[in-house]
């Protein structure tokens, strides 16, 4: 049986192979035709990673290195043209050296006029000195200590007044009236205070009226908010993701901000931001310091923000401030006592645009009580 299988094999590979070629042929006849179908419209995504931006040039984007700023170039028309001592820590790179004593001059003061020409720039941060400066003296005499990196913003954001300097220059005076104009009583301006505002009444930077209580160093939850908290330190600007962390707002203005839900300006609305409500009082102190001046003191006074020192005579009396008026020659000269603490607070938040974040709740106080203070309408405010 054997043989006879394997006698059979060669028939049987014959049978296979001769089916196999029948298939084949079969198939290639009846193969049908093939034709490209046109793939779909599509455009594949360009993949582009982030340039890294480096430190320098979000400097030099910044508010610190510009070179036509008012901050900087002030002094150029001045003869000599140099920036004066009291001025130079913070409008200079060598005012703000010699001032840390980098330079080997005596730590904690301005020894020299500095050279125009030049911004804050790198090295002004970023020194021997600087990297383990922890402590700030502001102007109320009150020094605060185990600050981290933002102790080289509040130095030059710390401001240039305090309570203790509107009282102090009222008593010298011996101004015992509060409604009586003094022509040897100035306009005292709080200058570059945001770096105070944080700390309200731990420093006593805006005015603080007596017998009444303030709002201290603004924390949430126990963590101060420190200034590179919610800045970059280079670029200046805003981070807006450190505020979405605990707030939830619509769009990116974070003005529109609100965690009390307190009316204090009085007008219905409980939805807008903080910012708003802060805006009204300020408006209300406006026009009540006005109102005062025109009818209490008998020469009407306007207030423009951008020009040195503020606070003119409003001489054709419309309310307004206009080219004429905002000029050094046309300065407002007659301060009451009353007059004189209303309008240090209105000007102090008149340039603090961050007020609002940095203290809110001292910043409503401080305008709640000028207002009260000076005969404003406070019946339907309410005070933090």
């Amino acid at each position: 049986m054997e043989q006879l299988r394997f006698s059979h094999t060669p028939k049987i590979w014959l049978i296979l192979a001769l089916l196999g070629a029948a298939i084949f042929l079969v198939s290639c006849g009846n193969t049908p035709e093939i034709t490209a179908t046109p793939s779909p419209e599509f455009e594949c995504p360009e993949l582009t990673c982030p340039k890294p931006v480096s430190y320098e040039e979000l400097w030099s984007s910044s508010a610190h290195a510009d070179t036509t700023a008012e901050a900087f170039t002030h002094w150029d028309e001045d003869d000599p043209q140099e920036i004066p001592v009291e001025c130079a820590k913070c409008h200079s790179r060598p005012g703000f050296i010699d001032f840390l004593g980098v330079d080997g001059t005596k730590e904690g003061i301005v020894d020299n006029p500095s050279d125009i020409g030049t911004t804050v720039t790198c090295f002004v941060c970023h020194n021997e000195i600087t990297m383990v400066l922890d402590d700030v003296t502001f102007p109320s005499g009150v020094r605060i200590s185990h600050l981290g990196p933002e102790v080289r913003c509040i130095l030059c954001h710390q401001g240039r007044a305090s309570t203790d300097t509107v009282e102090e220059a009222i008593l010298g005076l011996d101004l015992t009236d509060d409604d009586a104009p003094s022509d040897e009583l100035e306009f005292i301006n709080s200058h570059s205070i945001s770096g105070a505002t944080p700390f309200g009444s731990q420093v006593n930077a805006a005015f603080e009226y007596k017998g009444r209580q303030y709002q201290g160093r603004f924390e949430r939850g126990e963590d101060f908010f420190d200034c590179l908290r919610c800045h970059d330190q280079h670029s200046l600007e805003l981070k807006v993701e450190t505020c979405s962390e605990c707030h939830t707002f619509n769009g990116t203005d974070v003005k529109d901000i609100r965690v009390d839900t307190t009316d204090f300006d009085g007008d219905g609305d409980i939805q807008e931001g903080i910012a708003y409500e802060i805006e009204s009082l300020h408006e209300l102190l406006y026009r009540a310091i006005q109102v005062y001046a025109k009818e209490t003191i008998g020469n009407p006074i306007a207030f423009d923000a951008s020009t040195y020192p503020y606070f003119f005579v409003d001489i054709n009396d419309d309310g307004e401030i206009n080219a004429e008026e905002a000029i050094s020659e046309n300065n407002y000269n007659t301060w009451s006592p009353r007059l004189l603490r209303a309008a240090y607070n209105y000007n102090y938040i008149s340039h603090d645009p961050g007020a609002f974040a940095h203290n809110s709740d001292y910043i409503l106080q401080v305008l709640f009580d000028s207002l009260a203070d000076i005969g404003g309408d406070t019946d339907d405010l309410h005070r933090p």
